[in-house]
């Protein structure tokens, strides 16, 4: 995340960001594969993206 350090990033697992963005999972899954969504893989496999990401996001696809 690009935020203020001194406030922690607030991370949503997959589902959670994708019913933030209004998307399916599936498309979320495709943004993060072109690399469009940075992420963050506590443990491996557990994909979790920090909501500020997601705004930011959001704003420049246009928040469909």
């Amino acid at each position: 995340c690009n935020h203020d350090r001194s406030v922690p990033c607030v991370w949503l697992t997959v589902e959670e960001a994708a019913g933030f963005l209004k998307v399916n999972k599936s498309t979320l899954y495709r943004y993060i594969q072109k690399g469009q969504l940075k992420t963050s893989r506590p443990g491996g496999h557990i994909i979790r993206i920090c909501l500020e990401v997601l705004n930011t996001f959001g704003e420049e696809k246009g928040d469909d």
